[in-house]
């Protein structure tokens, strides 16, 4: 145990289940051989993820049942045994179907589409608490009794509708394209499923005006809840590009089943407590929530904004009739009167990362703990190296 490496947990002001964690560690050991994390009051191991970042390792796993205010020690050291059988988070990438399938246990959690015959990358299904499929079907396929308006609305995406001149938002005649490149990372584990692709979002004629990262972190939580952390790293390696201020687009975006619309009994809430559009379309807040019936089921999808974001907290383009998207550029849409742009120009070789967290959860906001969740984000537990 000479090589173990002490870590102090600190759960802060809040009870911490089912929370994601996770510290950069100052060493060199070879991954391959496995890594070993104990807490040192119970004995016992504790399932962990650890991938490389900078000159070290960041480790990652999940914290259950830290009471607020209590500290936990443990240790973690090289060279844990192999494990056998099926990460409990599981990627397979279906190259031919141009599609990446994330398990979570032996169930379909989503899949990430990237074939050159959709305009840009999606995830679809995406399947919630209890089996619910809680993104609209349409238009990848076709279900009785479900909305077929906005076919660029696909399920949960990445998108902007003025990139310069470059609409990289609809559908319509002439519109941008996001064209995958590559994965960096395709890890699969006990504690997240980790996806970083390379694309580039491009001219109508597919020639490229930028590129960017994008990275998705997928999490099982106990009671079947669901995790999605994804981030957006733009790098205009090409040419300065200005983000024009529309209201069509969201650096992530979310179209839920047509049986939680407003329109369907469904209902929109956000950290404000502002109850569906007419109180959260355009308003700034830290996270914003969709939930209603899906397959008979009350389930929910909160969207949460990073503090460390650019314009924190975002407004929210989100309608009744079930669009939610993070749009933090359209401030001459949401406050017409108030004569601002939010233009936002985005100089020759910068690099502009954008973090978000999506909560799947049973019930409304309150039966999700919806607020509860976003601390876990917000100000997650605090890990020191002793």
């Amino acid at each position: 145990m000479g090589l173990a490496i002490p870590l102090t947990i600190d759960a802060g002001e809040h009870n911490r289940m089912g929370c994601p964690v996770s510290v950069v560690l100052p060493v060199d050991w070879d991954v391959e051989d496995g890594i070993h994390l104990r807490d040192a009051r119970a004995g016992k191991a504790i399932p962990c993820q650890v991938w490389r970042e900078g000159s070290g390792l960041r480790l990652a796993w999940m914290v259950d049942g830290l009471k607020a205010r209590e500290k936990r020690t443990l240790f973690v050291s090289p060279g844990a045994k192999a494990q056998t059988g099926r990460p409990r988070v599981a990627l397979e990438n279906r190259d031919k179907a141009g599609r990446v399938d994330v398990h979570i246990g032996q169930s379909l959690f989503t899949s990430y589409h990237y074939a050159s015959k959709w305009v840009r990358p999606f995830l679809y299904p995406v399947i919630g608490p209890g089996g619910a499929q809680m993104t609209r079907n349409w238009p990848m396929r076709r279900v009785k009794g479900e909305h077929r308006d906005h076919p660029h609305h696909k399920s949960i995406w990445v998108a902007y509708g003025e990139c310069d001149a470059v609409d990289n938002w609809s559908e319509e005649p002439g519109h941008g394209w996001q064209r995958h490149q590559e994965f960096l990372t395709l890890d699969s584990g006990g504690v997240c499923g980790r996806l970083v692709a390379r694309n580039l979002w491009c001219y109508p004629d597919e020639s490229p005006q930028f590129e960017e990262i994008r990275e998705m972190c997928f999490y099982g939580l106990p009671g079947g809840a669901k995790l999605i952390d994804l981030s957006v790293t733009f790098h205009m390696n090409r040419k300065p590009v200005r983000f024009h201020d529309t209201k069509e687009g969201g650096l992530v975006s979310v179209r839920v089943a047509s049986s939680m619309d407003v329109r369907n009994g469904g209902r929109i809430e956000n950290a404000f407590g502002g109850i569906n559009e007419a109180e959260t379309w355009g308003k700034p807040a830290a996270w914003c929530d969709y939930s209603g019936l899906a397959d008979g089921k009350h389930v929910g999808i909160a969207v949460f904004d990073h503090p460390m974001n650019p314009r924190y907290p975002t407004g929210w383009h989100v309608r009744d009739y079930g669009l939610m998207t993070a749009n933090c550029f359209a401030w001459r849409y949401y406050n017409p009167d108030a004569g601002l742009h939010g233009d936002m120009v985005f100089n020759k070789g910068s690099k502009t990362t954008w973090r978000y967290r999506l909560y799947l959860h049973r019930g409304d906001v309150r039966q999700g703990r919806v607020s509860n969740k976003f601390l876990d984000f917000f100000a997650p537990p605090a890990v020191t190296l002793a």
